[in-house]
């Protein structure tokens, strides 16, 4: 018992890396591994010194994976495919269930209960299957949507289905169909009662932080017990229910346990198939000969298709993706460890045709799994299913600066992920309608999180560049062909030999300080960084460009070489705590020797904002203006001002001179000019911020820092500072 106990384990892992390292699915090679480790192979495992024991394991496992693939699920998801799921869990279910019997029926003559019994056992799909298949061909997000679902909610319908099969068979006149229903009930009440309280704990820091996970698998081990204790089998339905409302309403504090029960299931799926496959018949397979062979092509060519075209009949799916989930139906754990189970029980029962459940399912699971998984790419491909180059982004880092790039991609059709440790962040993020999850990047688990399958960028913009390097690194292993940009200060160069061999991923946005930008807050309109839409040979800083829309995708920097209209997201260094707002193209360091031609190169810029604006007209008001009055406001600073029509907003402009000139009205010297320009008729927003540059000229140590800026890049570290 302890050898094949402990060698299922080990091979079981094995055969996992030796399928990761041939890119291959892992369930085929962990089947042909179980067989050759066997019994009929090198007889290392054998199944049957476990005796009971096996049908506890295989059930607990089961158990687990199904409380996993419903902590998986996403209500979002589900109200974008909800009438195609709801179609394949119904109208799907009784197609493949019927047909597959009938067809049984007909090839080998098998009294009806039992052909119905075989037939319930491929109803299911799975989520171990169809999650690493869809990882692996990337398909269209709402195809993606409807495979894992069914995945995850037809195991326990199909379950149920054949648990009704099994119980007619071993006693046709106890009432099947009332024990069905019983069932059904109580799955679904201990399931949401049972969830709710666990959430509940979860939310009330009842179980320790670092206890969480073994305390959430206890509880769910627990339920599944008290459910099966009620009423027989009910408690995979239960625990199903329990993990879908635990992360539907416990979504931020449940990611480290979702990462967690990913690893524990790797560990559980090796250990079922090794034993699982070890404990096949091989003799069996051969005796069904050519006919096994047609009966499976039959489901997979026939049955499938006639169900999804029938569940679909109502929905908007094209007939190309139709196709695509007509071709995709791989079954996995659950219907491999239904049948055994079955067939263990049957035989013990003296069903001489027992041995027929446990070689049919396995031939349907080899020729799904390895013939769908090894060719769905390129079906997927030749019917056009398949995602282009993935332009989704994935942003480690949901604080103030990572929402505002999250939101500027989501604005021009990106798909975007966030992800981050604080609770706040991912709030405001969600609250911001962007995708938010709860999780250390460091170990989240790729593979169970749906919405990460789109993703083809990773913007790494943590304040630690270590860290940020170190996720690079292991999302570049994790997501085949991403492309990685990190925030750092350090370049390859400036770093050691030992790290230099260690750097990945494109450094950027390296000339600023990402603590200043990260501390701000959304909520705050005053945020440093600015959306506007331009023409790529039109930005005169590139370097304070943070994101750039061009040509349909999206980069963190400007575009080389490129011409033409685009997006970006700029970062706004000079940003001040006052109320006026200030742009980069307002500020100039002017070598005008007289102050007619300090306004005339002020005013040419509003010429950016406001093409077709009279300038001249603005210039005179100006002009007039500062020859009638004053315009100094301290030594050396000049505040003319004017109202004129067709601006939204006050536009504020700044001008340092190189050489004090003289000001229109009278002889006093001027070397630093702000221009207020507002719309006509709104007196209180003009008022307020000429208040707001008063207030600002009234401190010594502002006017000092402006009036001994040496260049513009001074002049806006000292509006930044102010």
């Amino acid at each position: 018992m302890l050898t094949t106990f402990a060698g299922a384990l080990v091979f079981g892992v094995l055969f996992n890396l030796i399928a990761r390292k041939i890119n291959l699915s892992s369930i085929a090679v962990m089947l042909i591994g179980g067989i050759l480790v066997g019994p009929a192979g090198l007889d290392w495992i054998n199944p049957e010194t476990l005796g009971e024991g096996l049908k506890t394991i295989i059930a607990l496992a089961v158990a687990i994976i199904l409380f996993e693939g419903g902590l998986t699920l996403d209500a979002t998801g589900y109200k974008r495919v909800s009438r195609e799921i709801r179609g394949v869990l119904t109208k799907g279910v009784l197609i493949t269930w019927l047909t597959s019997s009938l067809a049984i029926k007909f090839c080998y003559g098998f009294p009806w209960d039992f052909s119905l019994l075989a037939g319930s056992l491929i109803i299911v799909t799975g989520p171990t299957v169809i999650g690493p298949l869809l990882k692996r061909i990337r398909v269209k997000i709402h195809v993606q949507n409807i495979l894992h679902w069914e995945s995850v909610l037809i195991d326990p319908a199909g379950v149920f289905i054949a648990l009704l099969c099994y119980e007619y068979i071993i006693d046709p006149t106890d009432q099947p169909f009332l024990h069905f229903l019983t069932r059904m009930l109580v799955g679904i009440a201990v399931g949401l009662a049972g969830g709710f309280s666990i959430a509940e704990f979860i939310r009330r820091r009842w179980f320790p932080e670092e206890s969480l996970n073994i305390c959430t698998l206890a509880s769910a081990l627990a339920l599944y017990t008290l459910s099966d204790i009620l009423a027989h089998e009910s408690g995979l339905l239960s625990v199903t229910i329990a993990g879908f409302v635990i992360g539907y309403l416990r979504k931020e504090q449940i990611e480290e346990v979702k990462v967690y029960k990913a690893e524990l299931i790797q560990l559980l799926i090796g250990l079922l198939f090794v034993l699982l496959a070890a404990n096949l018949d091989m003799s069996s397979f051969l005796d069904h000969g050519v006919k096994g062979v047609l009966l499976v092509a039959f489901i997979m060519l026939i049955v499938r298709p006639l169900n999804i075209f029938v569940s679909t009949r109502a929905s908007n799916l094209e007939v190309r993706e139709k196709l695509f989930l007509s071709w995709v139906a791989p079954r996995g754990i659950v219907a491999a460890s239904m049948a055994s189970l079955f067939t263990l029980n049957l035989y013990e029962r003296g069903y001489p045709e027992a041995a027929f459940l446990e070689t049919f399912t396995y031939s349907v699971i080899i020729g799904t799994v390895v013939f769908q998984g090894l060719t769905a790419k390129a079906v997927g491909r030749m019917l056009g299913v398949l995602e282009p180059k993935p332009k989704g982004w994935l942003i480690v880092g949901a604080h103030a600066l990572g929402r505002a790039v999250a939101l500027f991609l989501k604005k021009h059709g990106l798909h975007v992920v966030v992800i981050d440790m604080n609770h706040r962040s991912v709030r405001l993020a969600k609250k911001n309608g962007l995708k938010a999850i709860h999780a250390n990047a460091l170990n989240m688990s790729i593979d169970k999180q749906p919405d990460i399958y789109g993703i083809g960028n990773v913007l790494a913009i943590t304040e630690n560049e270590d860290l940020n390097t170190l996720l690079c690194q292991r999302l570049e292993r994790q997501i085949p062909g991403v492309r990685t940009y990190r925030w750092g200060i350090r370049s390859n160069g400036d770093a050691d030999d030992v790290n230099d061999r260690l750097m990945t991923g494109e450094l950027i946005w390296n000339h600023f300080n990402l603590g200043r930008l990260t501390a701000l807050d959304l909520e705050d309109h005053d945020i440093g960084v600015q959306s506007e839409e331009t023409h790529v040979e039109s930005i005169t800083h590139p370097e304070r460009v943070l994101m750039s829309f061009y040509g349909g995708g999206a980069q963190p920097y400007v575009p080389d070489g490129e011409t033409g209209a685009c997006s970006i997201l700029a970062h706004r260094p000079f940003v001040t705590r006052f109320g006026f707002d200030l742009k980069p193209e307002c500020i100039v360091f002017t070598e005008a020797d007289a102050f007619s031609s300090v306004i005339r190169e002020i005013v040419d810029r509003i010429h950016i904002f406001y093409p077709e604006l009279d300038i001249e007209n603005v210039y005179e008001r100006l002009i007039e203006y500062s020859s009638k009055q004053s315009t100094i406001i301290s030594p050396y600073i000049a505040l003319p001002h004017t109202y004129i029509t067709g601006i939204s907003d006050s536009i504020v402009l700044v001008a340092k001179l190189k050489q004090p000139v003289t000001s229109n009205f009278g002889d006093e010297p001027v070397s630093l000019v702000i221009v207020v320009i507002s719309q006509k008729g709104q007196p209180e927003a003009h008022l307020k911020t000429l208040s707001e540059i008063s207030r600002l000229i009234l401190s010594e140590k502002n006017r000092k820092c402006l009036l001994q800026a040496g260049s513009a890049e001074d002049l806006y570290n000292a509006f930044e500072d102010a």
